[in-house]
Parts: structure tokens; C-alpha cells; sequence
């Protein structure tokens, strides 16, 4: 079986993305998973896609995208989505960026209290 056959139930899926079977019927309702797939008791049945999908957009959520920036892209031509994530990773490179700064920022901060901390004794 190719991983184009692979299906997963809500189970499943919550279980590979982390994400509760509220989030999961939550983003079909809103239009950020589309096209989901039913077995023949009607139980919803989410692509390996739709599973990696779902873990992208996890990911970009943590990093501050809004929910209806997702809103059809799954649906769009591989060329959209490419375009799409390429901007969303420029965003993850200049927050990577400030992070490295504030890092500085932070350290210097602890090294400069811990020389002070060395002259009080």
C-alpha cells in the first residue's frame, strides 16, 4: 500500500498531528481541511495529505499565523501553495532572526549581572 492510499481515522489523526477531534471538524468546518474523506459507517477518514497538512498548519499556528490564512489552501495548485509557504518562510527566518538577537541580548544581560554578582563579594 502507497502512502497515497494510506487513510487514517479521527483517532489516528489526533494522535499523528496532536490536534484535538474538535480542532480536526472545527478546520473542516471553516474550510482549512477540505475534501475529507468518509468510510461506510460515514466516520470521517483523513489522507496521509490531509495528515501532513494538518501538522503544517500546526506548526505555523505556533508561530503566530492566524487560522484564516489557512482557509482553502489545501485546495489551491501546487504552485499557490509553494508560493505560499515560501512567504511563511521568510516570516520563520526573520523571527529566527530576532530570537538570535534577543538571545544576545539576554545573554549579555546574565553575563553582565554575573560580573556585578563577582564584585559585590
Amino acid at each position: 500500500m502507497s502512502d497515497e492510499e494510506l487513510y487514517y481515522s479521527t483517532q489516528q489523526t489526533t494522535e499523528l498531528t496532536g490536534l484535538s477531534k474538535d480542532t480536526l471538524r472545527y478546520y473542516e468546518k471553516i474550510g482549512i481541511l477540505q475534501r475529507i474523506g468518509r468510510d461506510t459507517n460515514n466516520y470521517r477518514m483523513y489522507s496521509k495529505e490531509d495528515v501532513d497538512w494538518l501538522i503544517l498548519v500546526k506548526y505555523l499556528r505556533g508561530i503566530g499565523i492566524g487560522t484564516t490564512e489557512f482557509i482553502g489552501a489545501q485546495s489551491t495548485s501546487l504552485r499557490k501553495r509553494r508560493e505560499y509557504l515560501k512567504n511563511y518562510q521568510i516570516k520563520v527566518e526573520k523571527e529566527i532572526e530576532e530570537l538570535q538577537r534577543i538571545k544576545e541580548i539576554v545573554s549579555g544581560k546574565i553575563k553582565f549581572l554575573k560580573t556585578r554578582e563577582n564584585e559585590d563579594l
